[in-house]
């Protein structure tokens, strides 16, 4: 387990979290403890339904907790005010794109957060200009965002939340409908985005998870890893981590090089 005490303060703090849907009994999260410092990559990992989504809508402040409390930044997010201080500083793009896009055409999906930021128009033609260069969305300025392809969508959703600067990104599995062509695209972008802000990679891909630096995986909605890729992976309970396997090509070169497994040297 990471030691608190060696990382700097907390972007993100979770204590005790629990959540449970209304139109079941069963907690989707049972006491989560969590805390993530300001420019960490950590990845999400866990089998669909352990709790991967719900832990990044409740850190977005778009769930509420049933028991438990989340701060971002400093602000509580039980408070309305404190939600609506920290909004614009937090971006969560969603798995199907579609469910962000809002606008009529490619460019002024991308205008739109700025917009409502309030932002000068000056800056907000500068940076629609500068994201539609970096994701090549250039050629599709005035296309309906919904006629694009999958990996276009998605590169147009990254696009549109990164407009508005968040200091604050989760990505909640956002290459999970993509074909694999489409999946390498946002992979590498993912890559790039670690080094510009805290990022939150929720993902069912443990290839993935080997981007960040530090990943936790969530079970029947606990915690039963944490720490960094390679030391979850050489450590992995697939009893408790429900059948979760360590990536191909990682499995491949301890097989084929044991002297790389920190655990054999140590």
């Amino acid at each position: 387990m990471i030691s608190s005490t060696d990382l700097p303060p907390p972007c993100i703090h979770v204590e005790n979290l629990k959540f449970s849907y209304p139109d079941t009994d069963k907690e989707a999260l049972q006491g989560i403890d969590l805390q993530v410092p300001e420019g960490q990559c950590m990845a999400v990992l866990g089998s669909n339904g352990g709790g991967k989504s719900t832990l990044a809508k409740l850190i977005a402040g778009l769930l509420l907790p049933t028991a438990g409390r989340v701060s971002v930044f400093g602000n509580e997010l039980s408070s309305s005010q404190n939600r609506e201080a920290v909004a614009g500083r937090i971006g969560l793009v969603f798995q199907s794109p579609d469910e962000q896009m809002v606008a009529t055409t490619v460019e002024r999906e991308l205008a739109f957060g700025p917009e409502n930021l309030g932002l000068p128009s000056e800056e907000i033609r500068r940076r629609v200009d500068h994201l539609m260069n970096r994701f090549d969305l250039t050629e599709y300025a005035n296309r309906s965002p919904h006629t694009l392809s999958g990996g276009e969508k998605q590169r147009l959703a990254l696009a549109s939340v990164l407009a508005m600067q968040p200091e604050l990104l989760i990505l909640d599995e956002v290459t999970s409908l993509l074909d694999p062509a489409g999946r390498q695209e946002i992979r590498n972008i993912i890559k790039e985005l670690k080094r510009e802000c805290t990022l939150i990679l929720i993902t069912q891909f443990p290839r993935e998870a080997l981007f960040a630096d530090r990943l936790i995986v969530i079970n029947d909605g606990r915690i039963v890893a944490d720490d960094s890729p390679v030391l979850v992976f050489e450590n992995l309970d697939k009893e408790t981590a429900s059948g979760i396997a360590p990536p191909l090509a990682f499995q491949l070169l301890n097989a084929l090089n044991p002297a790389n497994n920190p655990t054999e040297n140590n």
